[in-house]
């Protein structure tokens, strides 16, 4: 559970800092602290990849 969303965070974390870490919390409604409980479900996956796209400007899909 929540793996993909960790790394979704890890992504954020290395691009963006804390300050990217906190808009991806806030954006999902899902602290990382948190993440790791969470299903990764299309539905989760697909709120993380959106928001990721918003605050880096990049594309990520774990799934390739």
């Amino acid at each position: 559970m929540g793996e993909k969303l960790l790394r979704y965070y890890k992504f954020v974390a290395e691009e963006k800092g804390i300050g990217g870490k906190l808009e991806l919390a806030k954006k999902t409604k899902i602290p990382s602290s948190l993440a790791a409980l969470q299903p990764d479900s299309k539905e989760n996956v697909a709120m993380f990849i959106q928001a990721v796209k918003e605050i880096t400007g990049k594309t990520l899909s774990l799934d390739q």
